[in-house]
């Protein structure tokens, strides 16, 4: 049985699980909430999705409910709805824990999500609390999904929803190198995403093996690879990500 799903909040993370959700799925009810209604309506025409003119109306007619709000709108929104034990709100609510969503969907279950923008073409992780067979289901062709045992396991994953952002302005960084050194710009975009997509592609394929393991496999003493990864870290160049890691966990503890 194919369950229906309902969108709360009609922003960027809908925009991009929508389209991924239908390159998999023709068929799949998805009704989405007035809020936003300008891009909600154009989602609806490109990916053949209704519209509903209410929230509550999109509580109604679903089983599964996609929270994508701000955390600062949750409260307001879901306090006027009202919810029963045959739905499951999958919330993408950064910061906010199961129990705090829970008190406010009763007797609704709750699970948390946060796919990245490239779920949009199946692609990156989905990561998943607590287990959850109808979720994932809905959820796997968005990307690699990965279920965590504890929800403070989620959290810090969550953190990665930003790096994923951060790899665009890397490679934006990367290929004006290049371009200053006389290539085409596309070209220069061409060459450093497929080498960052290769890169990956090889270190899922050997799973058996670390990251690492793969570096030092090719980072040998002699090599260009070598001596240009010693430039890096000799000059500690990784230092700011790990800061930048920090910062976006204690946000997303509420610590700043």
């Amino acid at each position: 049985m194919q369950h229906n799903l309902g969108i709360l909040g009609v922003g960027h993370l809908a925009s991009y699980v929508v389209a991924g959700l239908r390159r998999a799925d023709k068929n799949r009810s998805i009704y989405l909430s007035p809020r936003n209604h300008d891009h909600g309506l154009r989602l609806s025409k490109e990916f053949n999705c209704e519209q509903l003119s209410s929230n509550q109306c999109v509580v109604d007619r679903s089983e599964l409910i996609l929270l994508s709000v701000r955390p600062n709108d949750v409260v307001s929104l879901l306090s006027n709805l009202s919810f029963s034990s045959k739905h499951i709100v999958i919330s993408c609510v950064a910061g906010l824990s199961i129990k705090d969503i829970e008190s406010l969907v009763h007797p609704a279950k709750v699970v948390r999500t946060l796919p990245l923008a490239s779920s949009e073409v199946g692609e990156g992780v989905v990561p998943l609390y607590p287990e959850n067979e109808l979720v994932a289901s809905l959820l796997k062709p968005l990307g690699k999904l990965v279920t965590f045992n504890t929800e403070n396991a989620f959290e810090v994953s969550a953190v990665a929803s930003c790096m994923n952002g951060w790899i665009y302005g890397f490679i934006s960084e990367i290929a004006q190198w290049f371009v200053s050194r006389g290539v085409d710009e596309q070209e220069a975009n061409e060459l450093v995403v497929h080498t960052l997509l290769g890169a990956s592609k090889l270190a899922a394929y050997k799973a058996d093996k670390t990251s690492l393991e793969i570096f030092e496999s090719i980072a040998t003493e002699g090599t260009y690879t070598k001596s240009g990864w010693d430039v890096l870290t000799e000059n500690d160049q990784f230092s700011n990500w790990k800061l930048a890691l920090d910062s976006v966990e204690s946000r997303l503890a509420g610590n700043e």
